[in-house]
């Protein structure tokens, strides 16, 4: 399934390279990009930087990109346009072209003139939505944020970040956030529940930052030992207690030049909250068993999932040191209160790991995606990614369906009836259609096999075949 759709688009186009104004017929459009046949011969270069003319809607519009691939006579151009640009200019071609195509672009199943969603694989088709290019992007190239990385961060962010991905407003104001964050260099505190991305969030601050070519370490302050925490933090120096045999240099002089995440800071002893505390002063810190202090250039940005005023309010949190991390805050939304995303998430991690796994997943079936959108997801984006990942894992199937999800029933919202959930024929006739198929390709659509093999009779098979479009 692509997440870009595409519409048929026989034109003739102009490109303006630099050899001049060519002509090219294209073959299709997508969202972002264009794919394009050369006429007479002539051709760009690879990976130049070129502009379309293209009729849209009976105006001439002029878009700019790169060629991105060079094959034979075939070409294809990545649009270098804004999201709002792509919206104005395509959106509504798209949104009408599908709708009088009357399938959906992603599933291919029947749509009517007023869906503003697929009521198959409920993916949203009203393209006049920025926000919805936006997310779109996000996913297509692997972006954390809304707009453009440096280019030597991009790819790093393709390969390993691509799960921090949203669309709805609250997730918006988050990403705003993070690029005005990672222009300081003061501390910044993370509030969220557990799996809600606040790793994530501390890298994609570091990375936009100007210590991006600098460490950047993680500690879990909640994971290890307070006994051995000091050591870790700080380093000891040889001799400091018994099997220190050598020096050993701390979290925070490792990371110097660059940045430092304190992550569940909530459960950092009271103790080294002192000592954390006059590190935020000065940038000066004592190794164990030291007696000259040492100096770092580090940025410190924490994260907990605790309710940390409150700490403060029972005296198991320093008030003037959550006031020092407070500079600067960020509060990540749980999966339940972005329901925009969870369609769209859910869509991207089954394509990532069914791409992982090499299975021919197709999708969801209905009352698989209808639980996915009202489940609460106490474990939020982590709890997702390991559902889904389990699934596609799991299954035999072509879709997966609401069996297929491994969720505790109690966390579904009681506006879901039973009725798709648990309706019997539509179970049957799936299952019906997904062994017809089955036995379709086994045999060849040969009848007499598919006769014994179903235990049907001859008539029987020739129905169901017609039934479910097999010929």
């Amino acid at each position: 399934m692509r997440l870009a759709p595409r519409v048929p688009y026989k034109e003739t186009i102009h490109i303006k390279c630099k050899v001049g104004w060519i002509k090219a017929r294209c073959e299709d459009l997508s969202l972002f990009g264009i794919k394009f046949r050369y006429i007479n011969g002539e051709s760009c270069e690879h990976h130049e930087w070129v502009k379309l003319k293209l009729r849209i809607n009976n105006r001439s519009t002029v878009f700019r990109g790169r060629i991105y691939r060079k094959e034979d006579k075939r070409a294809v151009v990545l649009f270098n346009e804004e999201d709002r640009t792509l919206s104005d200019l395509l959106g509504g071609f798209f949104t009408e072209t599908i709708k009088r195509s009357g399938k959906c672009p992603y599933c291919k199943a029947r749509i009517s003139p007023e869906s503003l969603d697929c009521p198959n694989c409920h993916m949203p088709l009203d393209f006049t939505r920025v926000d919805l290019i936006q997310a779109l992007r996000r996913i297509k190239v692997g972006d954390i944020i809304a707009g453009k990385l440096p280019e030597e961060v991009r790819g790093k962010v393709c390969e390993e970040k691509t799960d921090f991905i949203g669309s709805c407003k609250k997730m918006r104001e988050v990403f705003d956030l993070i690029r005005r964050f990672a222009s300081t260099d003061y501390p910044v505190l993370i509030l969220g529940e557990t799996g809600t991305g606040k790793e994530l969030t501390a890298k994609a601050i570091h990375e936009r930052s100007i210590r991006k070519d600098g460490p950047f370490l993680a500690i879990n302050c909640g994971a290890i030992p307070k006994e051995l925490l000091e050591a870790e933090l700080f380093g000891y120096e040889k001799g400091a207690f018994t099997g220190a045999d050598r020096k050993r240099a701390g979290k925070i002089e490792l990371a110097d030049g660059g940045t430092l995440f304190l992550d569940e800071i909530g459960d950092l002893p009271f103790p080294l909250q002192v000592k954390l505390l006059r590190f935020l002063e000065d940038y000066t810190f004592d190794r164990i068993g030291g007696n000259r202090s040492q100096k770092a250039d580090v940025r410190i940005i924490a994260a907990t999932n605790k309710d940390i005023e409150e700490l403060v309010r029972e005296g198991r949190f320093r008030e003037d040191l959550y006031y020092r991390l407070k500079v600067l805050s960020i509060k990540l939304p749980p999966l339940r209160e972005r329901e925009d995303d969870i369609v769209l998430m859910a869509k991207y991690f089954l394509e990532k790991f069914k791409r992982e796994q090499g299975r021919d997943i197709e999708g969801f079936t209905d009352d698989a995606m209808e639980l996915i959108k009202n489940y609460a997801w106490p474990g939020n984006v982590r709890e997702l990614i390991n559902v889904i990942k389990k699934a596609v894992v799991m299954t035999d199937k072509r879709f997966i369906d609401s069996g297929d999800l491994d969720i505790n029933s109690s966390f579904v919202s009681k506006n879901v009836s039973g009725k798709r959930l648990f309706d019997l024929k539509e179970h049957m006739e799936r299952l019906e259609r997904e062994l017809v198929e089955k036995a379709f390709r086994i045999t060849g659509g040969n009848v007499s096999r598919m006769s014994s093999m179903l235990g049907v009779s001859r008539p029987t098979v020739y129905k169901l075949i017609e039934k479910y479009g097999l010929i």
